[in-house]
């Protein structure tokens, strides 16, 4: 009796369970990857929308039927417009939960606010707030078209190729969709944005490496890559890289280190009222390239790790010196001093790109040197 009881009554629960919710067919919606956005002749938004294609399935095997993706264009004074004109050319609805990057053309960033822009992917239940979102060198079309590497979308291609450049080279950042939000709501209102281009040296390729710096949400210039790298560590955001440094009465020869771990803490001070930073800076380096440096003692040792120390302090100050000519604080004094003092931040918000522009930084680099490869500590030939 107990059993039939048990058995009824999780054939009761089943019936509890949910269906589909939407009860709509695979087919009956065309998945969008990717979003080009760019500034039409017209001042219309274009909007170019990658869709992607599903391959066929025959006797219990995939293949495919062709390219994995396809683009519509579409044009019209909204975004919200400009996607409801989708299906006249695609069949289908598109459905946005498998967004993965939204980039826009530099022209269209440098014109209209971003948070205007891409307010419907903020206000809409579908597209992720982890969407990347990038800034593109030239029309955001033309490379959203170009044929992926290796991934099976150039969509997938940009947000693989973003991520690499920022965790494996800290030459651009990962920006999505919230973090971008949570920087312009920010007490500065001051944020960065990955940078994609088209190569120099093959057209079919392209490339993440660089920043867009916005200011009240529209762009205001473009941080080189090689600058980038001092950004992230003031940010506390490098996860590794690689830092060069000239040999000893060479210009030329270069020597190198991986950096396997850093810890930043900047810290903001004020004072009769003027502000200074200090930033310190502990981290654990490995021996990459070894020309012309031989470490056989501790003093060796203790030169090498000053001659890298030097080479970060240099990064910082690039970085600083760049932020500081263009009023841009994209690595957060002003918004840890609100945190600290909104009263007093209260009164410097108004003139604080001046403020900041003028603020001495002072730095203190501390390295410590964990390996030497799978060689000794001096040239391997």
């Amino acid at each position: 009796m107990g059993r039939t009881l048990t058995l009824l009554g999780l054939a009761a629960a089943l019936l509890l369970l949910p269906g589909c919710w939407s009860k709509y067919e695979l087919t009956d919606r065309g998945f969008v990857m990717g979003v080009a956005l760019d500034l039409g002749k017209t001042g219309k938004i274009d909007m170019l929308t990658q869709v992607y294609r599903p391959a066929s399935v025959d006797m219990n095997k995939t293949t495919a039927t062709g390219v994995s993706s396809i683009n519509i264009k579409t044009s019209d004074d909204t975004v919200n417009e400009a996607i409801r004109d989708i299906p006249l050319h695609l069949g289908r609805k598109a459905q946005w939960s498998h967004l993965r990057v939204i980039i826009v053309g530099e022209r269209l960033a440098r014109t209209m606010p971003l948070g205007k822009l891409l307010d419907l992917f903020y206000r809409d239940h579908e597209p992720r707030s982890s969407v990347s979102l990038m800034i593109s060198k030239g029309r955001a079309a033309d490379l959203l078209e170009k044929k992926p590497l290796i991934e099976q979308t150039s969509a997938q291609q940009f947000l693989r190729t973003e991520e690499a450049s920022y965790k494996n080279s800290a030459k651009t950042v990962d920006t999505s969709l919230l973090k971008f939000m949570l920087e312009s709501k920010g007490a500065t209102r001051d944020a960065a944005v990955a940078y994609v281009y088209e190569s120099k040296e093959d057209k079919n390729m392209f490339s993440a490496a660089g920043l867009a710096l916005f200011k009240n949400g529209v762009m205001k210039t473009v941080m080189p890559a090689s600058k980038v790298e001092g950004l992230l560590m003031l940010r506390n955001k490098y996860k590794s890289g690689i830092v060069e440094f000239p040999c000893e009465g060479s210009t030329k020869e270069m020597e190198t280190v991986e950096v396997l771990s850093l810890n930043v803490k900047a810290r903001p001070g004020v004072k009769d009222g003027r502000t200074s930073v200090s930033v310190a800076v502990e981290g654990n380096v490995s021996i990459g390239e070894l020309k012309c440096t031989k470490i056989v003692t501790l003093e060796d040792e203790a030169a090498y790790l000053g001659k890298v120390e030097q080479a970060v302090k240099k990064q910082l100050e690039s970085a600083i010196s760049f932020l500081q000519k263009n009023q841009m604080d994209v690595i957060g004094i002003g918004n840890k001093i609100y945190r600290k003092n909104p009263g007093m931040w209260k009164k410097m918000e108004k003139d604080w790109g001046r403020q900041f522009a003028a603020i001495p930084f002072q730095f203190e680099v501390k390295l410590r040197l964990m390996t030497s490869g799978t060689t000794i500590g001096k040239p391997a030939v």
